[in-house]
């Protein structure tokens, strides 16, 4: 091959893959300035609510009938409260502030305000106020002491006195003696704890563990409505809340209930105000 077609052959490649490096650059450029689209995404509705309690902690103490929660959440949201006994709506302020007159089940319970849980006591029978609890499994007793491991695991110690008072909840709140109390029993001791986190007990419930706070509430808009279901909710015989007759299509409401094998057992229907 003569030396003059190499060299027109290696000058063709030479421009062409110039050519070709320009090309890149300018397309690249162009694209850097030309500005890139983006589709907003479709806003979500707001459920998880933050709530902020005010004196109120896991495993307090509640003595009174009814007890007033007070806290914040976001402004004027609704404020559900449920226990494994009943429900109760509220709504906040402007500012967020929110109080709401509640019952506790007795002993032990898992209480839901909008989507934070709460342990909490109720014993009408304790004598004072601002008490806290221990709540686990008895893995110690001494002449004054017991011993407990939280469900975190966590030991704890309980001081014991001669006034305190043993309840067995487990056969229907019978007072017994406090030779009655074994390792392995699970207790929910209360009282004060003092600056070495030893609880001064007052009153302690030989119980179960605490079972896990199964109800929920639901926020529908009605689709359909008959005397025995709401859109695909079948109604009890007996609910708290309006009568179907005081709602209407197109309403939104607030329910509570269990939900079990896809199906919806309703307690509560609110209608709450805008």
């Amino acid at each position: 091959m003569r030396k003059e077609t190499i060299l027109a052959i290696f000058a063709g490649i030479s421009i062409g893959l110039i050519f070709a490096f320009g090309s890149w650059r300018l397309i690249k450029n162009i694209k850097r300035d030309v500005p890139i689209l983006t589709s907003r995404p479709t806003p979500v509705l707001k459920t998880n609510l933050f709530v902020s309690l005010d004196k109120l902690t896991n495993f307090d103490v509640i003595i009174d009938e009814e007890y007033t929660l007070t806290g914040l959440t976001n402004p004027n949201s609704n404020v559900l409260v449920i226990t494994e006994e009943k429900d109760f709506l509220s709504k906040a302020k402007e500012d967020g502030s929110f109080e709401i007159t509640v019952t506790f089940p007795s002993g032990l319970s898992e209480v839901k305000i909008n989507n934070t849980k709460i342990n909490l006591v109720f014993s009408s029978e304790f004598p004072e106020k601002g008490a806290t609890s221990y709540v686990g499994t008895v893995t110690d007793i001494t002449a004054e002491t017991i011993q407990i491991k939280d469900p975190q695991g966590e030991i704890k110690q309980a001081s014991t006195e001669k006034d305190t008072k043993y309840i067995n909840i487990l056969k229907k709140n019978v007072e017994v003696k406090s030779t009655d109390l074994a390792i392995g029993d699970y207790i929910v001791a209360m009282g004060f704890i003092n600056g070495n986190k030893v609880l001064k007990t007052k009153r302690i419930l030989i119980t179960s563990p605490m079972e896990e706070n199964k109800f929920e509430a639901k926020k529908i808009v009605i689709e359909t409505i008959s005397k025995t279901k709401i859109n695909d909710i079948i109604l009890p015989k007996k609910w708290i809340g309006p009568n179907v007759k005081d709602l209407e299509i197109g309403q939104e409401i607030i329910v509570t209930g269990k939900a079990e094998n896809d199906i919806f057992s309703l307690r509560s229907i609110f209608a709450p105000t805008l």
